[in-house]
């Protein structure tokens, strides 16, 4: 790193702090294909946080929509499509019915995929979101503006199966950027970009106009955020970075 960039870098405060799901612009994958589900474009320089120290909080659940029979006060149950987990970190599986948020089911069967939902109401939207222990590979890219995927630089993969079952309080997921000095760093408008592989629908909000949410969701990416652009940067990021 040039003397007058590391200088430029040591005068900018920085806060501690993570980049959280509501924070990410977020999209629908496509099953059982590489998809993009969230870019979060940086405006000053951010510096990656790595090490244990400083966890990389991950759970990403799947969606499924259900509708409930037309008997109130009914206790039913549902079949998940795919296997569910009893995530350490989050909640398994929240629901909503309609707008309204239902919260943990009544019961969850983790042997059999099934939840248990009483609804006081009769043929409401039931909207599911819970951890799958399906395998699916996520992958977290930075990139400078106008870069595509090719030319960007990976700083996080994994395969949520093993993330969403693994005690991430006492084993935690986090980043190892060791691919050069700029490999932490982000610059004003880089992006980071969030990719899944997963046999599941993943959404961050039905397509029905309920205004739900997945409030189990984690993806909080652990960094320092600069309070200004630092001239010179983005170009010692481009010159360093790798192919990975």
């Amino acid at each position: 790193m040039q003397k007058e960039l590391a200088q430029r870098l040591a005068n900018t405060r920085r806060q501690p702090g993570h980049i959280t799901p509501d924070e990410f612009d977020n999209s629908v994958n496509s099953q059982g294909q590489r998809s993009e589900i969230g870019t979060y474009q940086v405006d000053t320089a951010h510096l990656l946080r790595q090490g244990r120290d400083h966890p990389l909080k991950i759970a990403i659940p799947a969606y499924q929509k259900e509708t409930t029979n037309g008997t109130a006060d009914d206790s039913e149950q549902f079949t998940l499509s795919h296997d569910v987990t009893d995530t350490p970190v989050t909640q398994s599986v929240v629901c909503w019915l309609d707008g309204t948020y239902y919260g943990t089911p009544d019961s969850v069967d983790y042997a059999n995929n099934t939840i248990t939902v009483t609804d006081a109401g009769t043929n409401s939207n039931l909207h599911i979101y819970y951890v799958a222990a399906d395998p699916a590979s996520m992958e977290i890219r930075k990139s400078l503006p106008g870069e595509s995927t090719d030319q960007s630089q990976r700083v996080y993969t994994g395969n949520l199966g093993l993330v969403h079952e693994s005690p991430q309080l006492e084993q935690p997921e986090y980043l190892s950027l060791t691919d050069g000095e700029m490999h932490p760093w982000l610059s004003a408008d880089m992006t980071l970009t969030v990719y899944l592989d997963a046999p599941y629908t993943v959404r961050w909000t039905d397509n029905d106009g309920d205004g739900t949410e997945p409030t189990n969701a984690l993806l909080n990416v652990p960094v320092l955020r600069g309070s200004r652009e630092v001239p010179g940067l983005a170009a010692a990021i481009s010159a360093g970075m790798g192919q990975a």
